[in-house]
């Protein structure tokens, strides 16, 4: 049986919103908590057991879509709108991949009162994707041997050869898909601390190891 949707809480949509305002400016208050709560509940919305926005592409729109109407916050409801349905997508593996100025236009014009519902969403299935789902067998079916020597070399360089800043890069976008990443740093660290040559070989290469699965990954499509 597949689990449904997964919604975005109120709490979702203030912290979207506040990182907005911080990065880009704004008063951060909410001018219509009503508005807002009525937003976020739309995309869930049922009649007779069955979802009114009958898709997630349908729910995600829905969500930008409501957002701008009922223009919640005082300042940033059009970035809060995108950051909702982009969230939202992401969520339950789907991708949004218009670029801010692509999107930008849209919005604004739901913001205006210029674009309706169906439209908007009509324009918005053509700027989403399914994101391939990770399944391991596939994945690891799909890695030949030479990709791997290629891609475990250049970060053995990275690592061992002195360009800090690239090794870093790459450490860095891995770790939030693998916590255990910052453990394995840690053991590096320690073994290079107390002079156990042996112990940090050992844990660098599993770390640059790791981190070239991460990396085929990217390269294959995936996205986490």
């Amino acid at each position: 049986m597949n689990a449904g949707p997964r919604f975005l809480a109120i709490e979702d949509i203030l912290a979207l919103h506040a990182i907005a305002i911080e990065d880009q400016g704004g008063n951060p208050s909410i001018r219509d908590r009503g508005g807002l709560e009525s937003a976020m509940a739309m995309p869930r919305q049922q009649f007779a057991g069955a979802y009114l926005h009958p898709d997630i592409q349908a729910m995600a729109a829905a969500y930008a879509f409501h957002v701008c109407m009922n223009h919640p916050f005082v300042d940033g409801n059009k970035r809060a709108a995108t950051a909702a349905m982009i969230a939202f997508l992401a969520d339950n593996g789907w991708a949004f991949d218009a670029t801010p100025d692509e999107a930008e236009p849209m919005i604004r014009r739901l913001a205006e009162g210029n674009l309706n519902k169906e439209s908007f969403t009509s324009w918005a299935r053509t700027q989403m994707r399914e994101k391939p789902k990770m399944e391991l067998r596939e994945f690891f079916s799909r890695i030949d041997s030479r990709s791997f020597i290629e891609r475990f070399t250049s970060l053995v360089v990275a690592e061992t050869g002195g360009t800090t800043a690239e090794w870093n890069k790459r450490y860095e976008e891995a770790l939030p898909a693998m916590p255990f990443l910052g453990e394995l740093a840690k053991q590096q660290n320690e073994a290079r601390q107390s002079g156990d040559a042996s112990g940090y070989n050992r844990v660098t290469m599993l770390l640059i190891g790791m981190i070239t699965l991460y990396a085929i990954a990217e390269d294959q499509g995936y996205e986490w």
